[in-house]
């Protein structure tokens, strides 16, 4: 929440107990699991890396005119920095370039060698045009010269805001490759084949696929399942196709025919549904092999429950 005055100048060095107070409140709202959370939660924890208290005051003084609710810290040496990022987490980390025996730069090193990636804003006199580009290369989210410390607030926001976007990215991936794995696991552990295809490339194919066409993974991801049906399946397949695109009922459900690797012709149930991927459409192919037609039955057709014969139950996902 904001202040509703512009708070007093007071020393860095907080009551312990209202810091850890403060934190586990903070800690109650974790934006990492809510992808509707991604202002800055505050208070902000800020880690302050600086051998100048005056110079620590006047940055949270700054910070609090613009009436943000910051929570502050303040280390200079090596051992105390490291000790810090053990015992406690950071929303930003404002640091000195000079520090005396070594530079903030040495300390962005530290924090990433000791598993941290908090935004890391350098808070400098005069720096240089070519430094400041080197410490933007190696990763800083920002710097601040100290005779411009307006700029400090909004600063710390945006590298903030970005540090949740990117947590929530990070997030998102790491779900998303949750589910992939899930349906790994599953689609490998059916009998049914299938096929995952975008456009004209076959983005995946389970066992029981390569096991029914007799040819590779490899051999399957280069080329299009529609290659593998005979000319005439391939006729009523787009003849169904071009009824459904037109609004006119028609079922995604077929009996196909195909040519194997070994040039064996097979009979297929195949159900065809269609999902978003990467931005575009892709392709969820099932099928299992059925029962020859009888004699005078159509070889290619919609199905209907009642005139197939299925060797081995099949898993429809959609």
């Amino acid at each position: 929440m904001y202040s509703n005055a512009v708070l007093p100048a007071v020393r860095f060095k907080r009551n312990r107990t209202q810091f850890e107070k403060r934190r586990s409140e903070k800690k109650m709202v974790d934006r990492t699991e809510n992808p509707a959370i991604l202002a800055p939660q505050l208070p902000l924890n800020i880690l302050l890396l600086e051998d100048n208290p005056d110079d620590v005051e006047l940055s949270l003084r700054v910070l609090r005119k613009a009436q943000l609710d910051v929570v502050g810290e303040a280390v200079a040496t090596r051992e105390e920095f490291a000790s810090k990022l053990r015992l406690n987490s950071y929303d930003v980390i404002l640091a000195d370039y000079n520090l005396g025996t070594w530079t903030g730069m040495d300390a962005l090193e530290l924090m990433r060698s000791e598993g941290y990636n908090y935004p890391f804003i350098l808070v400098t006199g005069a720096l240089g045009e070519q430094k400041a580009v080197e410490c933007i290369k190696a990763g800083i989210a920002d710097y601040i010269l100290k005779d411009r410390l307006e700029r400090l607030p909004v600063a710390v926001l945006r590298a903030v805001e970005e540090q949740g976007l990117r947590s929530e990215n990070e997030r998102v991936q790491r779900s998303l490759q949750e589910n992939e794995a899930k349906f790994r696991t599953l689609a490998e552990s059916i009998p049914a084949a299938i096929f995952i295809e975008e456009g004209t490339r076959c983005r995946y194919v389970n066992r029981a696929a390569q096991k029914l066409t007799g040819y590779t993974r490899e051999e399957l991801l280069s080329r299009y399942f529609w290659e593998l049906l005979l000319p005439d399946s391939r006729d009523a397949v787009l003849a169904q196709t071009i009824k459904r695109f037109s609004g006119e009922d028609s079922s995604r459900r077929y009996q196909i025919q195909i040519v194997t690797k070994n040039n064996q012709v097979k009979n297929l149930d195949v159900t065809v549904g269609m999902f978003p991927l990467d931005g575009g459409l892709a392709a969820l192919i099932t099928a299992f092999e059925v029962a020859a037609p009888k004699k005078g039955e159509k070889k290619v057709c919609e199905i209907a429950p009642s005139n197939y014969q299925p060797r081995a139950s099949g898993v429809i996902l959609t």
